[in-house]
């Protein structure tokens, strides 16, 4: 199983989130340990190694580097910020 390295800006995310969307996100985040590339799961172009996972109302961005699964962004699905956010935080 993966070890989950949440990076700030998706620690800062889920303490905002409310509590139930907060479950939510936790139960998708364990799943992914277990299995991190799911059939619902997407690779971004032009943004690789990264993946993406919907989860409810939001996204779940990730890589896996080694025994680590790497949750640099989670975002709500407004897919124009999600990729704006990520090309500001892969500069």
């Amino acid at each position: 199983m993966l070890k989950i390295n949440l990076w700030p800006e998706s620690r800062n995310f889920l303490e905002k989130v409310p509590q139930k969307h907060r479950k939510q996100l936790a139960t998708k985040l364990s799943l992914l340990r277990k299995n991190p590339f799911p059939v619902r799961s997407k690779k971004l172009e032009g943004f690789e190694p990264l993946y993406r996972l919907r989860s409810g109302d939001y996204r779940i961005v990730y890589f896996v580097s080694k025994d680590i699964l790497n949750i640099p962004l989670i975002e709500s699905r407004n897919d124009d910020k999600i990729y704006r956010r990520i090309r500001n935080l892969l500069r």
